[in-house]
């Protein structure tokens, strides 16, 4: 009786085989890594990303960043409201406001702003002590680009 030998396979075959299907698997994860994310907006606990091809970031920008209140009465207070945007594409924090002296009182909207969102900043001037002409700065820190932009105000106080 004759008994049937294994087959034998050719362990060249068999690895340039095991090499051929490795390099396949790798092509097809190598692709399926470099798919891009089709959504815009991404959501997620930090607020909302504008995925609009720049890199993620915020910026503070004011519709104008300086007020002339012209000529006004020693004693008088005066306010003027700011627009500020976010034209970033992640939320804007503000983390602090900072004002040149204790005449000047900034009162801020909102302290997040997402992404193309607008707020407003009301700045009230109290010329009791000014004389002559002053200016007056108002600065907001924030994540922004620039952490730091300012608005100013100006007032010529007379008696």
């Amino acid at each position: 009786m004759k008994m049937k030998q294994p087959m034998r396979i050719n362990s060249c075959f068999m690895s340039n085989y095991l090499f051929r299907i490795c390099l396949i698997l790798i092509v097809i994860l190598a692709l399926s890594c470099n798919q891009t994310s089709t959504s815009h907006n991404i959501t997620s606990d930090k607020g909302t990303y504008i995925n609009d091809g720049r890199e993620m970031h915020a910026n503070l920008e004011y519709t104008e960043d300086f007020h002339d209140f012209g000529t006004i009465k020693h004693g008088e207070v005066v306010s003027y409201t700011f627009t500020l945007q976010n034209t970033g594409n992640i939320p804007l924090v503000v983390k602090d406001i900072v004002v040149g002296c204790g005449c000047t009182k900034p009162m801020l909207s909102k302290e997040i702003l997402k992404p193309n969102e607008k707020a407003t900043m009301e700045v009230v001037f109290d010329s009791k002590g000014w004389r002559g002409v002053q200016f007056k700065t108002v600065t907001v820190h924030s994540n922004g680009v620039y952490p730091q932009k300012s608005v100013t105000i100006k007032a010529n106080v007379i008696d």
